[in-house]
C-alpha cells in the first residue's frame, strides 16, 4: 500500500487572512461562470429536438457533459495543483468559450443534415465538459488563500454565486431564445470570456496549495485510500443516499423541459422561468432557512424531510402527466407547488447530508472522502439522464415515477440508518 504523502511539512501553512480582493474576485469569476451555464439549461433539449434528436439522445446531451467532467476535473485538479490554480482556471474558462461558441454556431441556422448540427451540440458539451474544472479549482483557491476557521464563509461565497447563477441565468436565457435560438450560447460565451478576463487580471496565485484538495485529487490515483472509508458502513449508506439522490434529482432535471413542452407546449421563455422560480427557492433556502433548521432540529430530520418532500414533487408532476383533463392554468399551479418541493428538499438535504458525511468521515481522510462524494455524484450525473429519458421514450411519466420512487426509498433508508447509526454517529443537535 502506497504510504501517504506529508503534505505539512511540504506546503507553507494557511494565511491568517486571504489576500485583499481574493474572495470577492473568486465569486465574480464564479458568478460569471455559473451566469453562463444557466442560460443555456432552459434551450439544451430544444436544441436537441430541433435536429429531430429522440428523447434519449436529449439525455445524451446532459450525460456526454457530466462524464467528460468526471474523466477531466481529477486531471485538472492535479493540473492545478503542479502549475496554479490561476492557469487551469484560465483554460477551463476559455474552454467554455469556445464549446459555448460551438453550440451558437449550431444553433444559428437550419441544416440541410439534422444529424450536422446535433452533432455540433454534443461537440459543444464534450468541449465546455472537458475543460470544466471551474468550480473544483474555485473551491481549491478558497482553500488555499483562508484559514481553516473562515473557510466555510468563503465556500458559502460560491453556494450563493450558484444560487445568483442558476436563479438569474435560466430566465435570461429563456428570454434571449425567444428572440433567437443562438444568442443563450452567445450570452453564455460572454460570460466566460468575461470570467476569463477577471482571472487574468484580477486573480493572484496563492502562495500554497491546500492538503485537503490535493488529497480529494490524489485519491483519485491511489484507490488503497478508499479502503478505510469502505469499512465504514454507516459512511457508505450516507454515500450511496447521496449518489441515488442525486441521480433522482438529474432524472427530473434532464426531462423537466421536454414535459413541459409536451404537456402544456411550454418553450425556452416558459421553462426558464420555472427554472428560475427553482433557484430563488435555492437562494433562499440554502441562504437564510438551512442554518436556523439546522440548529433548531440538527440535521438527520433534514436529510429523512428533504426527500419525502422531493418524493411528493415527482407524484404531483406523475399526476399531471397521466391526468391530460387538468388544465393549463391548474396544471401550471400544480408544477409551481411540485417546483418548490422540489427545489427545498433539495436544498435542506444536500447540506445537511454533506454535514452527516464529513462527521462520520475519519478526520484524516476528509479530503478523499469528499473526491469520492463528488465523483459518485458526477457518475449519478452521467447514469440519469440516460436512464430518466429511456424512461420518458415509454411514457413522460416514467422519469418522475422512478425518481419518486428513490427518493421515498432514500427517505425510508435514512430513518433506518439513523436508527443503526445511534450512539455511532454525531447525534443530531436537537438530541445534545
Amino acid at each position: 500500500m502506497t504510504e501517504p504523502l506529508d503534505y505539512e511539512s511540504a506546503s507553507p501553512q494557511p494565511p491568517l487572512e486571504p489576500p485583499k480582493g481574493a474572495l470577492l474576485a473568486i465569486f465574480l469569476i464564479v458568478l460569471s461562470d455559473l451566469m453562463g451555464f444557466g442560460l443555456i439549461i432552459p434551450a439544451l433539449p430544444f436544441y436537441a429536438r430541433a435536429f429531430h434528436a429522440s428523447d434519449l439522445q436529449v439525455g445524451l446531451i446532459f450525460s456526454i457533459y457530466s462524464l467528460c467532467q468526471l474523466v477531466a476535473t481529477p486531471v485538472l485538479g492535479l493540473a492545478s495543483d503542479r502549475f496554479g490554480r490561476r492557469p487551469v482556471l484560465i483554460f477551463s474558462q476559455l474552454g467554455s468559450v469556445i464549446g459555448y461558441l460551438t453550440l451558437a454556431v449550431a444553433t444559428a441556422r437550419r441544416w440541410a443534415n439534422p444529424l450536422a448540427g446535433l452533432l455540433l451540440v454534443y461537440a459543444s458539451r464534450v468541449i465546455d465538459g472537458a475543460s470544466g474544472g471551474n468550480i473544483s479549482t474555485a473551491q481549491a483557491y478558497i482553500s488555499d488563500v483562508t484559514p481553516p476557521q473562515s473557510r466555510a464563509k468563503g465556500m458559502g461565497m460560491l453556494g450563493a454565486a450558484f444560487g445568483i447563477g442558476f436563479s438569474i441565468g435560466p430566465g435570461v436565457g429563456g428570454v434571449l431564445a425567444h428572440f433567437h435560438p443562438s444568442l443563450p450560447a452567445l450570452g453564455a460565451a460572454a460570460f466566460s470570456l468575461a470570467a476569463a478576463v477577471m482571472s487574468i487580471v484580477r486573480l493572484v496565485e496563492p502562495a500554497r496549495h491546500s492538503r485537503d484538495v490535493e488529497e480529494q485529487q490524489l485519491a483519485w490515483i491511489h484507490p488503497a485510500r478508499f479502503v478505510p472509508i469502505l469499512r465504514n458502513p454507516s459512511l457508505v449508506q450516507l454515500l450511496g443516499i447521496s449518489f441515488v439522490s442525486m441521480a433522482a434529482f438529474v432524472m427530473m432535471e434532464a426531462t423537466f423541459a421536454i414535459f413541459m413542452n409536451d404537456r402544456f407546449g411550454f418553450r425556452e421563455l416558459a421553462v426558464g422561468g420555472f427554472f428560475a422560480l427553482a433557484g430563488i427557492t435555492i437562494i433562499i433556502v440554502q441562504g437564510g432557512l438551512i442554518g436556523k433548521l439546522t440548529k433548531r432540529f440538527g440535521e438527520w430530520p433534514l436529510v429523512i424531510a428533504g426527500p419525502m418532500m422531493v418524493a411528493c414533487a415527482m407524484g404531483l408532476y406523475t399526476v399531471i402527466g397521466w391526468n391530460w383533463s387538468i388544465g393549463v392554468g391548474s396544471g401550471v399551479a400544480i408544477v409551481m407547488i411540485a417546483g418548490l418541493f422540489n427545489a427545498t428538499g433539495r436544498s435542506i438535504q444536500t447540506p445537511a447530508l454533506s454535514a452527516l458525511v464529513s462527521q462520520t468521515a475519519d478526520p484524516r481522510l476528509q479530503g478523499t472522502t469528499f473526491g469520492l462524494f463528488h465523483m459518485l455524484g458526477s457518475l449519478a450525473r452521467v447514469l440519469g439522464p440516460i436512464v430518466a429519458t429511456a424512461l420518458y421514450t415509454k411514457h413522460m411519466t416514467g422519469p418522475f415515477w422512478l425518481a419518486g420512487s428513490m427518493m421515498l426509498a432514500v427517505g425510508t433508508w435514512t430513518v433506518a440508518l439513523r436508527g443503526q447509526a445511534a450512539g455511532k454517529l454525531v447525534p443530531a443537535r436537537g438530541e445534545r
